[in-house]
């Protein structure tokens, strides 16, 4: 029995159709901002509860309709009780939705201990906002090339296999571009299935194979740091060559092909093919097939992956020392915060008291909410925190 499915997602975001503020507080705040800037904030609030109306409707408890019919559910005016109320129905969603993911999670974890290294590599990591950049079918195979760009893995570039598949099924047939959103693998009697729900479009999508097998690749480190630094575009092949470690290996992967790289020179050279660059275009060429790339809408440094991790950010995981770590927490100078935090997250029980301290000191703003919601459920998890700082978040810990 599949834990995750279209359904729930969407009955877990119908249930956050139309989120509201948690205090007087937060509403006190919301509404002087609004006078400051001179904006209508009972015409915005009317207008975002009318474009969610007719969903809500579907999936409120009666006795909050009411509030829906007469507009006042996201307005100030909203009684305290029926905001409590309303959100403890929220975060009860949530909370359902969030064992759903978590039973898939362990049903995945399970599953992967049958597969090869590789496999259970690619789901150490999450897949979230992957997208799918090929696909390819033979007989009984299918090869899935996945990009992870726009994700949360190490990994840019992943090539599942699924051997011997046994059936498949969409309500949308699976096509490049495809956002991976969640996925859970089982063991089955006969080897294993794969879950994915997509979106652009929504699709639940389920195969069932004999088999699993995956490779994966890296972008080389100059790539990572020209991307952070917004200088991809303007970079040259020939100067981005000069940056890569020669050291390496190196393999060519493009939508359409993926061959490994024997050398650089003033181009590429591959293995089993050639590869031309003109003044507008590159042209791949392997066998009998020739791929042409417009230079103009992609540049080729895109193409060239390697399997050697380095890690861009080593620098954001260097210790910030014990004595100096409130103050670097709390600092405007965001690598040491980064660095500073990650301190804390690492070492909870023994910089119990100096994490207790930050977090009675961090106010608490639209910006950082995810941020601390991360770091304070990990520490109430560890049990380190005094029960000043579980009042002050005990919205982000429910």
């Amino acid at each position: 029995m599949w834990n995750i499915s279209k359904e729930a997602k969407e009955k877990f975001l119908k249930c956050n159709l139309l989120p509201i503020h948690e205090s007087d507080h937060d509403w006190e705040i919301v509404q002087r901002e609004a006078i400051e800037e001179g904006e209508d904030l009972h015409a915005r609030l009317k207008e975002e509860l009318e474009e969610v109306k007719m969903e809500l409707l579907n999936v409120l408890p009666d006795r909050f309709i009411p509030y829906v019919e007469n507009g006042s559910l996201n307005q100030p005016t909203l009684p305290r009780t029926v905001r409590e109320e309303y959100l403890q129905w929220i975060r009860k969603a949530d909370k359902e939705f969030e064992q759903i993911l978590d039973a898939a999670y362990e049903h995945t974890k399970h599953a992967v201990t049958y597969l090869p290294t590789a496999v259970q590599d690619v789901f150490a990591e999450s897949l979230h906002d992957s997208t799918i950049e090929r696909i390819v079918r033979e007989r009984d195979t299918l090869h899935l090339y996945v990009n992870t760009d726009g994700g949360f893995s190490s990994k840019a570039l992943i090539h599942f296999t699924f051997q011997n598949v046994m059936a498949e099924e969409t309500d949308e047939p699976i096509q490049v571009g495809q956002w991976f959103i969640y996925n859970e693998l089982q063991e089955t009697e006969d080897g294993f299935a794969f879950r994915v729900l997509f979106e652009y479009p929504d699709a639940e999508w389920t195969i069932a194979m004999k088999s699993l097998d995956a490779e994966y690749y890296y972008r080389p480190i100059a790539y990572t740091l020209l991307r952070d630094e917004g200088k991809i575009e303007e970079t040259s092949l020939s100067d981005y060559i000069e940056q890569l470690n020669l050291d390496h290996r190196y393999w060519l992967i493009t939508p359409d092909v993926k061959c490994a790289i024997k050398a650089f020179s003033e181009t590429i050279l591959v293995e089993n093919g050639k590869i031309e660059c003109r003044q507008d275009e590159m042209v791949v060429t392997l066998g009998d097939e020739c791929f042409t790339y417009n230079l103009e809408e992609i540049n080729p440094i895109s193409f060239i992956y390697t399997d050697v991790y380095e890690d861009p950010y080593a620098q954001f995981s260097e210790p910030v020392p014990p004595e100096e770590l409130e103050n670097a927490a709390l600092s405007d100078e965001l690598e040491l915060q980064v660095r500073a935090w990650n301190t804390l997250y690492a070492y909870p029980e023994e910089l119990a008291d100096i994490i207790n301290r930050v977090l009675m000191k961090v106010d608490r703003t639209e910006e950082n909410e995810m941020m601390l919601s991360i770091y304070v459920s990990h520490f109430y998890k560890k049990g380190i925190l005094s029960e000043a700082v579980i009042e002050k978040y005990r919205m982000l810990i429910e």
